[in-house]
This record gives structure tokens, sequence and C-alpha cells, in this order.
């Protein structure tokens, strides 16, 4: 008898572990699905026509003015706070957050 006991709690210890990977999988595949969405409509924006000339716009600051600016990490720091504010932008539109 003990052995059909412990069987059959072995058989349900499987059980509730499939259907608890089963469970934490679903959010998963939707959150890649959506973010396969948005990824999909961001590359369908067209490039503005104004970025074509950026590369003749950066080779004109001064070698002085490019030095200071990688001295003090200008360009890390701009993306940063740059990354900080479309965070705070998207939490404000998550209704129980913002």
């Amino acid at each position: 008898m003990s052995g059909l006991f412990q069987w059959l709690l072995d058989t349900f210890a499987k059980f509730v572990d499939w259907f608890l990977e089963l469970v934490l999988w679903a959010p998963k595949k939707i959150l890649e699905a959506l973010l396969d969405a948005l990824a999909g409509l961001l590359e369908a924006i067209p490039v503005p026509s104004f970025m074509a000339n950026a590369q003749s716009f950066f080779s004109a600051i001064p070698s002085e003015v490019v030095f200071v600016l990688t001295f003090f990490a200008v360009k890390e720091g701009v993306a940063m706070i740059i990354a900080a504010l479309i965070l705070r932008f998207i939490l404000r539109r998550i209704p129980i957050i913002g």
C-alpha cells in the first residue's frame, strides 16, 4: 500500500510541476509576441531625411570639443538621461503604477 501511495504522490507532484511550468510559460510567450509586434512596428517607421546628413554635421565638430565631450563621458550621460526619460514616460502610462 505504501508503494502505491508514494507512486500517486510522485505522479501528483509531477503534474503540479508541469502545470506550474505551463502557467509560467504562457505569459512569457504572450509578452514575447507583444514585444515582437512592437519591434516590427518600430522597424516600419521610416528614417527621417535629415538623418542622412547627420554624418556631415558631426564631422564639422572640432576635435577639441570632441576630446572634452569624450573626457566627461557626455555620450554615456546623455544615453542614461534619455533612457530614464523614456522609462518615466512608459511607467506613467501603466494604470496601476502611473
